[in-house]
């Protein structure tokens, strides 16, 4: 008997910590779940599901942070599989000028649920400086349906705005057939277009362009090296319409 005791407090005990895992690692946040990463992902520091939170205004930090002398970042995606439409994220701080290593990246991403392999099946809209290694705060990119010889993206655009606005509303409509990428200072409802500060239409085969539902991630990272400083960014938003 004491033995069979001890197997169901076992069990017990390893339910528990199951279920307090999940909960440190998944939230509920604009309609979506997100599973929060803990552990490997891009860059030098590895994902840390503490610099991850929603404040009382509903608002989603992201965090780069050393602790216990270690880098850690911050990254999640959607539970759920997002298709064509119109995605829509308001972003608060200055993103034009962090950190040269820092890495702002907003993206759906078919690999985080085995949707084609690493350099497919992503739309990214990334803010950084790429460590000084471009003449640019930001850019656009995207990665096929199929691989591409040398993991060569479809399209890729890297330019500098150095708005220094407020706000930022990065917007991405996504159709079978093309990709319009459209940021614009401020925060500015889906199906209003104003104070445009870049904008970009890629058109082409269906084989250059994502063709299957996929889930979105956002993160924040670290290139090549770690930042002279903690780092964060607010996410105000995300918005999703098919």
């Amino acid at each position: 008997m004491k033995k069979r005791e001890s197997t169901v407090l076992t069990f017990a005990l390893m339910l528990a910590l199951a279920c307090f895992s999940l909960a440190q690692t998944q939230i509920d946040w604009q309609g979506h779940a997100w599973k929060v990463t803990n552990g490997r992902m891009a860059g030098v520091a590895r994902g840390d599901p503490g610099n991850v939170s929603v404040d009382a205004s509903g608002f989603l930090h992201l965090g780069i942070a050393k602790k216990a002398g270690k880098w850690t970042a911050a990254e999640l995606f959607t539970v759920d599989d997002l298709g064509f439409g119109t995605y829509q994220w308001v972003v608060e701080g200055d993103v034009w000028n962090m950190d040269p290593v820092t890495v702002l990246g907003l993206f759906p991403y078919g690999p985080a649920h085995r949707v084609g392999k690493n350099a497919t099946n992503e739309i990214d809209v990334e803010f950084s400086r790429w460590n000084n290694t471009c003449v640019c705060d930001a850019d656009f990119t995207i990665y096929p349906a199929v691989a591409r010889e040398h993991h060569k993206p479809s399209y890729e655009l890297n330019f500098k705005v150095d708005d220094g606005t407020a706000l930022t509303t990065a917007r991405v409509v996504w159709s079978s057939a093309s990709i319009v990428f459209t940021l614009m200072s401020g925060d500015q409802p889906i199906g209003t277009t104003a104070n445009v500060l870049k904008t970009e239409t890629f058109t082409s085969s269906k084989a250059d362009i994502p063709q299957q539902a996929i889930p979105v991630g956002m993160n924040l990272w670290a290139f090549e090296s770690a930042p002279s400083a903690n780092q964060s960014v607010i996410i105000r938003s995300f918005q999703y319409v098919p």
